[in-house]
């Protein structure tokens, strides 16, 4: 999973430098908000591209919808069936101390993050049990400092 995250990143982060001015605004424009929109479609696209060299021992399969500024990566894992609270919480916390670091740093200097793009990671198991759900944006990132 280090490489999925790793290899997502940077794609994305490629993908947004390239796509979006490195001006800054309070307000956004239509045109400015389709802008990121296309960038969130394009980051989803390039990870259903590569889905296959994401996989791994773990990883079932992954794949990435985008809606609006929002790019949703959702991964199916072999996990066993029936965690508890307990064991959902420390699964929960370990995905978001491997994945935050990650996204914040190759997010640092998007512009399209800067002006709303955000990620929702979801993972489930293959029982179809949600194992953890969590938003990484410019927020998020914030916190991390």
């Amino acid at each position: 999973m280090k490489t999925q995250a790793y290899v997502l990143f940077s794609l994305l982060a490629a993908v947004a430098l390239v796509c979006c001015p490195s001006t800054y605004a309070q307000s956004l424009t239509t045109e400015q908000i389709k802008q990121i929109e296309e960038i969130a479609q394009a980051i989803a696209s390039q990870h259903n591209a590569n889905s296959v060299a994401l996989l791994d021992e773990m990883t079932v399969s992954t794949r990435a919808v985008a809606i609006s500024r929002n790019v949703r990566i959702e991964c199916v894992l072999r996990v066993k069936k029936g965690l508890s609270p307990a064991e959902l919480r420390e699964f929960s916390d370990e995905l978001r101390r491997e994945i935050l670091p990650k996204a914040c740093q190759q997010n640092a200097n998007n512009p399209a993050f800067d002006r709303g793009l955000y990620y929702t990671f979801t993972y489930i198991n293959t029982y179809g049990e949600k194992l953890a759900e969590f938003d990484v944006d410019k927020e998020t990132c914030k916190l991390q400092k």
